[in-house]
């Protein structure tokens, strides 16, 4: 009986592993993070106590699995072949059976395994059989042997100048485009997208996982830098834009990174300082203000100001201040000059009136003489 639960632990755990797989492939034909090429013992637990089995697998480029098993592990009494099996993302599958002993192959036993790939290598899941025309299951994991990560590359595919609308604003910047080889974005734990002028970081993009992982399953990417459009990146939801005090608006950019941490916790990275168009048509309009010649106030000639005048020139910034108060003096004088002009002018309207006042009562007085005469006539 133990012998019997040591070769239905095993097989347990190989039906599991094969059970994802076949999941994986018909749902999605992610192409595999993981190579579980390799020796392996794995514990197959069944009724809490653990069955070491032997496992040796073979994986080809596509995740397919071939492979043997056989327990109690070091001293084979049951063996097993796996039918089929394949490794998808960090999801393992396969069938396997029996090949011995009698028991388990009359009636054939097989036995279906599932599980995932940590990030360490080790892999763990459940697994079920039909020993005897029964239904056995349990849970099983890797003690010894590790899978090997996949490290697909990623590479930079377009970097340019854009000007168009998206539909959620106009986009006048650039735009980076990344490619995935060996594996796909499914299931990516980061996405991170930086610009840069030399090594000045002009903007980052992070991408919203939640939005990128449902809808970025395939091997591209694109992200876009704004500089002086409206794109409206909430609205888009796909990056999480971060701008820094110069992010374009006068300096060119000159390089592109992108990193990625795959499903599997792979980081892969790339840049692209191949820029094609012409960055200056992304600058926004800057207004000039007029440029001032001649200094009207003393602060003006301050921090250097006076070097900046050109009617006139000054050697220092005392001659600038010495400057701007003569010619105030003067505006000064000037306005004391038409002060006393009109002070002259209401003199002489003044005597003017006099003049006139001394006529009139001239004439007032011939008057009364004439009428006096005439009285006395």
């Amino acid at each position: 009986m133990k012998l019997k639960q040591n070769k239905f632990t095993k097989i347990g755990m190989l039906s599991l592993l094969a059970i994802p797989l076949f999941l994986g492939v018909s749902a999605n034909a992610a192409t595999p993070d993981w190579n579980v090429t390799g020796s392996y013992v794995v514990d197959f637990n069944y009724l809490g106590t653990d069955y070491p089995h032997d496992m040796t697998l073979l994986q080809d480029a596509t995740g397919n699995i071939t492979g043997n098993g056989g327990s109690p592990s070091g001293a084979n009494v049951y063996t097993w072949e796996v039918v089929t099996g394949t490794v998808m993302g960090n999801v393992v599958d396969f069938s396997a059976n029996y090949t011995a002993t009698a028991d388990a192959v009359t009636p054939l036993t097989t036995i279906y395994a599932s599980g995932t790939i940590a990030t360490d290598g080790s892999m763990s899941g459940t697994w079920s059989d039909n020993y005897q025309g029964g239904n056995r299951l349990g849970e099983w994991s890797s003690v010894s042997g590790t899978a090997t990560i996949l490290l697909g590359s990623l590479v930079a595919e377009d970097f340019g100048v854009v000007n168009y609308d998206t539909g959620l604003g106009t986009t006048t910047g650039y735009t980076a485009g990344f490619g995935l080889a060996s594996s796909t974005f499914t299931g990516a734990q980061s996405v991170v997208v930086q610009l840069f002028n030399g090594s000045t970081l002009l903007q980052t993009n992070t991408a919203i996982m939640t939005k990128f992982n449902t809808d970025v399953t395939g091997t591209q990417f694109s992200s876009p830098f704004d500089v002086s459009g409206t794109f409206d990146y909430g609205t888009d939801g796909y990056w999480t834009n971060i701008k820094e005090t110069e992010f374009g608006q006068s300096v060119p950019a000159t390089k592109v990174v992108a990193t990625v941490r795959l499903a599997s916790g792979k980081v892969i990275t790339t840049e692209n300082t191949s820029l094609t168009g012409d960055p200056t048509t992304v600058y926004p309009d800057v207004v000039v203000p007029p440029v001032v010649i001649t200094p009207t106030e003393k602060n003006q000639c301050k921090k250097d100001g006076w070097e900046t005048f050109t009617d006139p020139t000054f050697k220092n910034q005392g001659q600038c201040v010495s400057y701007v108060e003569h010619l105030n003096k003067d505006d000064a004088d000037d306005n004391d000059n038409d002060r006393n002009h009109v002070d002259s002018d209401d003199e002489g309207h003044d005597k003017h009136k006099h003049e006139h006042e001394d006529e009139d009562r001239l004439t007032n007085h011939v008057r009364s003489d004439k009428h006096g005469n005439q009285d006395r006539d």
